[in-house]
């Protein structure tokens, strides 16, 4: 973890959600910032551990894990830059971080001081109107991911999965998957074997191409017709 220096009115990082800020909020924003950046596997902040921060992730990519029965990790979502995370601490009822935060990629984030956060939200009805846009986004988002996992069959599953990384994750036909198979099994409530097993159908009937970690989707047709079985 190493500590960034920038100023938050000259940040070339910015969200659209802060770019509505003027420059004496963006000086408020600036006193209750703290720009880190993390290696490749680092835990950003633990589930269960004081909830004192609203994280903004201004570059890379970070996995969001929650523990499950028997203590198992459950992936709940990849997450890039522009998001924010533990927007719910600003409930005062939740004083724990509702789930862990770990770098997939070299990072970099803000942790924004929540009590700091709240004062913007209440003060710019326009910066508090295009968080809540971006938060609904983000849930709806999971939660179709979340009924189609429950609904769907092995590959309907992992093309659904495929198909979200290529189009909100990475914008992309070919991604870094960044993630181990056993962390993709754990991303859609499966065994490890069973992706390997799946993702080499899809490499031999020509729907993806897959080297070490680098996915291509080759057919997205096919993709969206096996999704669409379930």
């Amino acid at each position: 973890m190493n500590i960034l220096g920038n100023s938050c009115v000259d940040c070339t990082f910015k969200s659209s959600e802060v770019s509505i800020l003027n420059n004496n909020e963006l000086c408020l924003l600036e006193e209750g910032c703290l720009k880190t950046s993390f290696q490749k596997g680092e835990l950003i902040f633990k589930e269960g551990s004081p909830a004192q921060h609203i994280t903004y992730i201004r570059d890379g990519f970070i996995k969001l894990v929650k523990k499950g029965i028997g203590g198992k990790d459950f992936i709940l979502s990849i997450s890039k830059k522009g998001a924010y995370l533990g927007i719910q601490n600003l409930n005062n009822i939740r004083k724990e971080n509702y789930f862990s935060a770990i770098a997939i990629t070299q990072s970099e984030v803000c942790f924004i001081d929540t009590k700091c956060f709240a004062k913007l939200l209440k003060q710019n009805g326009a910066f508090a109107s295009k968080v809540i846009s971006t938060i609904i986004n983000d849930e709806m988002n999971y939660f179709d991911r979340l009924v189609n996992n429950v609904q769907q069959q092995l590959p309907g599953r992992l093309a659904n999965t495929l198909m979200y990384f290529k189009n909100e994750v990475y914008n992309n036909h070919t991604f870094n998957l960044n993630l181990t198979k056993a962390e993709l099994a754990a991303l859609i409530g499966t065994s490890r074997e069973s992706v390997s097993r799946i993702l080499k159908d899809f490499q031999e009937t020509g729907i993806i191409k897959m080297e070490r970690s680098v996915i291509t989707i080759l057919d997205d047709e096919k993709m969206e017709e096996i999704k669409q079985k379930g």
